[in-house]
């Protein structure tokens, strides 16, 4: 969440969700010595530590307050310093229902803070903060128009909030607006230029735009279709349609049938792998948010390309449902687990592994699924990740899954989830892994 303060503070504030971890206003209490509220920067408050400052905000009253300096100003002439106070107080009520993710009265909370001092800049920045917060949570729901208006409303407080235009430019390139997205990243790097990812992310959008830009567009259901002009679909093979299978087939194991549009590229397989250049030959497929995948060819059968398809359509279905908190080797055993229900495949390399003992430990799996791995090494960590997956779901039903990736969503750690919802230690539930293996393996190919 972007950082709020409870008072004006030269430090710059953190950045929201999505983007590089920025350093953080320190906060700043605020002394109430009955009806008194000090204002830093106006008549500095007494404080002896962060975390004491933390607390005392976290423990006032401030509706109370309010109330009393309400009550005050009705009572009083000459009232300047009594309105700096009131607003102070509207301020921090307002960052503290931030804190708690309530947008609309933190809102109103802060909007009364800057009609009574609308001097102060940080009474806006907070604002413009929370309205920034208020559109990642949107975003994070699909809820697209109320993202961008919330995003509005932040640079229109303060132009120069470069979370909001990083977000904005998120959600421009998620929706397939290459141009724009490339705005608002510039935007953003010019406000902040200390965001390396946001760099690449800006290379990555810069190489992509003189092609994607160009491709055509289909509407199909709840699938966004883009590809290149030229591009002719195989004989019997229709992206559109397995898309739907997908979302029929995967949907129903996890019970989740998105309701928004999801941006499906469609490549040549030349196209695709000079677009992902950075990508090593064992990526058959992507999801970044878009599923992106090339046309069935000479090198890569129909059902390749089925399995892909399912394969990405699942990690689109776990990062809905989890929010990118599902650990990295049971989002790929469920991709593969859902994939394999188009083409099988052997499991030759963890019968290997089995049979020498080389068996990865499961805290490793995430690990081996990195680029600087050796092929071989990142196909035994699929296949070991998707026999986990079939081991739980044979052992204990798919409607547990279901209820572990809730569980993983809500941000419990993966070792709490995993025995909370098992009943059984992880390194048991390991183990017991181990001894279903050899059945698994004699009725594979």
């Amino acid at each position: 969440m972007r950082g709020l303060v409870h008072a004006r503070a030269a430090s710059p504030l953190p950045r929201s969700p999505r983007v590089s971890p920025h350093r953080a206003a320190r906060p700043i209490a605020w002394a109430i010595g009955g009806l008194l509220l000090l204002v830093g920067g106006r008549g500095d408050a007494q404080t002896t530590g962060d975390q004491g400052q933390a607390d005392e905000q976290a423990s006032t009253d401030w509706p109370v307050v309010i109330a009393r300096l309400r009550q005050e100003m009705s009572q009083r002439s000459g009232q300047a310093r009594m309105r700096q106070q009131l607003a102070t107080a509207y301020n921090n009520y307002g960052v503290q229902l931030g804190e708690q993710r309530q947008w609309d009265p933190a809102i109103q909370q802060l909007q009364e803070a800057i009609e009574l001092d609308a001097a102060n800049g940080q009474f806006k920045s907070n604002l413009s903060s929370i309205y920034v917060n208020q559109a990642s949570e949107a975003y994070e729901h699909h809820q697209i128009n109320a993202a961008l208006e919330a995003l509005d409303k932040a640079t229109a407080l303060a132009p120069n909030t470069a979370a909001a235009y990083a977000l904005r430019g998120q959600i421009e390139y998620d929706r397939q607006r290459l141009k724009e997205a490339k705005a608002a990243w510039q935007r953003a790097l010019e406000l902040d230029p200390t965001q390396a990812t946001l760099a690449d992310r800006l290379t990555q959008v810069t190489n992509e735009l003189p092609i994607e830009s160009k491709f055509e567009r289909l509407s199909q259901g709840y699938f966004d279709l883009r590809y290149q002009e030229q591009l002719e679909s195989p004989s019997g093979f229709n992206i559109g349609d397995v898309l739907l299978e997908a979302r029929r087939s995967v949907g129903s194991d996890f019970a989740h049938w998105p309701k928004y549009k999801l941006v499906v590229l469609i490549y040549s397989p030349e196209m695709f792998r000079t677009l992902r250049k950075e990508t090593p030959d064992w990526v058959g497929g992507q999801f970044d948010g878009k599923i992106r995948v090339p046309l069935p060819s000479a090198q890569m059968s129909h059902a390749t390309v089925r399995q892909i398809l399912f394969h990405e359509y699942t990690h689109a279905i776990i990062q809905d449902l989890t929010s990118g908190r599902c650990p990295l080797w049971l989002n790929e055993g469920l991709a593969e687990y859902e994939g394999r229900t188009q083409l099988p495949g052997t499991l030759k390399r963890l019968k290997a592994a089995c049979d020498s003992k080389r068996l990865i430990p499961w805290q490793e799996l995430a690990a081996h699924f990195s680029t600087t791995r050796s092929a071989e090494e990142v196909a035994l960590a699929y296949e070991e990740s998707y026999s986990v997956t079939a081991y739980l779901v044979k052992r204990y039903g798919f409607w547990r899954i279901r209820r572990l990736l809730k569980v993983l969503a809500d941000g419990q750690p993966w070792e709490t989830a995993l025995s909370g919802e098992f009943h059984l230690k992880p390194a048991k539930i390991e183990a017991n892994w181990r001894d279903w293996l050899l059945e698994l393996l004699t009725a594979s190919p």
